[in-house]
C-alpha cells in the first residue's frame, strides 16, 4: 500500500481511539484509569497493521514521532484528560510513542526484526494493560519491588497476555511462529521488566527489551 494512504488510515484510526476514549470518559461510561488503558491497548495494537500497511520505515515511524511531541505537550497542559488525568509526573504517555519510533528504527530492516518489534509493542499494549487491570481488580498477594508494590495476580496477567502477544506476532508477521522458548522467555522477561519499572519507563524498556530478546534468539 502507498505510504500516504497508510498514514491517512493511521490518522483516522488514532483519532477514533483517542476521541472515543475522551467521549467515554466525559460521559461517565469509562473511568479515568480505564480510558488510559483503552488508548494504551488501541494505539499499541496498531503496530500490527503498521508493519503490514507501510513500505517505508520512515513513514511508519513518522506519526509516532509526531505523537512524542503531541503527548508531551498534552501531558504538560492536560489537553486530553482521558490520557493524562491519572499520569501525574508519569512520563509514560510520552515514552509510549517513543517506543514505537525506536522499535521501528532498530528492528524494521533487520532479518527477523519485524515480528520482534510487533511482539514488543503488543506485549506493552496487552500485557501491561492486563497487569494493571487484573492487579487492581483481583490483586490480593502483593510483593514489594523497590519503593513500589506489585501483585502476583497482576504479574500473572502480564505474563499470560505477553505470551499471547508474542504468539500472535510470530504467527501473523514472522516467517514462522515463535517456539515455546521465545514465547515463555519473552513473556517472563517482559513481566520482570514491568514489575521493576517506575514512572512510566515500562512503556520504553518493556517493548525494547522484549524485542531485543526475541530478535537475538532469532
Amino acid at each position: 500500500m502507498n505510504d500516504a494512504i497508510a498514514t491517512a488510515i493511521s490518522v483516522v484510526y488514532i483519532g477514533a481511539v483517542v476521541g472515543s476514549a475522551e467521549w467515554l470518559r466525559r460521559s461517565g461510561r469509562l473511568a479515568f484509569d480505564h480510558s488510559r488503558k483503552w488508548i494504551h491497548v488501541g494505539i499499541g495494537s496498531w503496530i500490527l497493521p503498521t508493519t503490514l500497511l507501510f513500505q517505508s520505515p520512515f513513514w511508519a515511524a513518522f506519526l509516532p514521532g509526531i505523537f512524542v511531541l503531541v503527548n508531551a505537550v498534552s501531558h504538560r497542559l492536560e489537553l486530553v484528560k482521558a490520557m493524562d488525568e491519572e499520569s501525574g509526573d508519569n512520563l509514560g504517555t510520552t515514552l509510549f510513542p517513543l517506543a514505537f519510533v525506536l522499535a521501528i528504527v532498530l528492528f524494521w530492516g533487520r532479518e527477523g526484526g519485524r515480528p520482534a518489534l510487533v511482539a514488543g509493542i503488543l506485549v506493552l499494549a496487552w500485557g501491561d494493560a492486563a497487569a494493571a487491570l487484573v492487579g487492581k481488580r483481583f490483586g490480593r498477594h502483593r510483593y514489594r519491588v523497590g519503593s513500589g508494590w506489585r501483585s502476583l495476580e497482576g504479574s500473572a496477567g502480564m505474563f499470560l497476555f505477553s505470551a499471547l502477544a508474542i504468539t500472535v506476532a510470530g504467527r501473523l508477521v514472522g516467517s514462522e511462529p515463535y517456539g515455546w522458548l521465545p514465547i515463555l522467555g519473552g513473556a517472563g522477561l517482559a513481566t520482570g521488566l514491568e514489575a521493576g519499572s517506575r514512572w512510566g519507563f515500562d512503556n520504553l524498556i518493556v517493548p525494547l527489551g522484549t524485542a531485543l530478546f526475541l530478535w537475538g534468539l532469532g
